[in-house]
């Protein structure tokens, strides 16, 4: 029991620390990554942080409806390079925006949308791509 109480104690402030920062992921130019509500990617050597705030707009028609217009899903991120201030981007899925020298491609959307139910904002998930444009 003595040696119970200091690893729970030691469980809780690693769980408390952790819960204010969010959840970051190295990535790389030119690599898809996904990236939930609240979770950022650092691509290190750009000196570039991708955060994913939230979805901002998804008119997507259900995939088991027939619809007229396919619809567009918009996610808010936020961008921030070296030592400059955060900047928000609001880019729908297949879109790109640039930030610095980079191009910042939202590749993908998930989940898809079902008449059935609705989506907590929590559930989605955001696949992006940085990449340095040749041109």
């Amino acid at each position: 029991m003595k040696l119970l109480f200091p690893l729970l104690l030691t469980v809780a402030l690693v769980a408390c620390r952790s819960a204010g920062a969010p959840a970051s992921h190295a990535a790389s130019l030119d690599q898809e990554i996904q990236l939930a509500p609240g979770e950022q990617a650092a691509f290190g050597q750009q000196e570039l942080t991708v955060k994913f705030v939230r979805v901002a707009e998804d008119s997507r028609c259900p995939t088991d409806v027939a619809c007229v217009w396919a619809g567009e899903v918009k996610v808010q991120l936020s961008t921030q390079l070296a030592t400059a201030k955060p900047a928000p981007h609001e880019i729908a899925a297949g879109q790109h925006a640039m930030v610095g020298a980079f191009r910042l491609v939202v590749v993908q959307v998930q989940p898809e949308r079902i008449s059935t139910r609705e989506i907590s904002p929590e559930e989605y998930r955001v696949t992006l791509r940085v990449e340095r444009p040749t041109h």
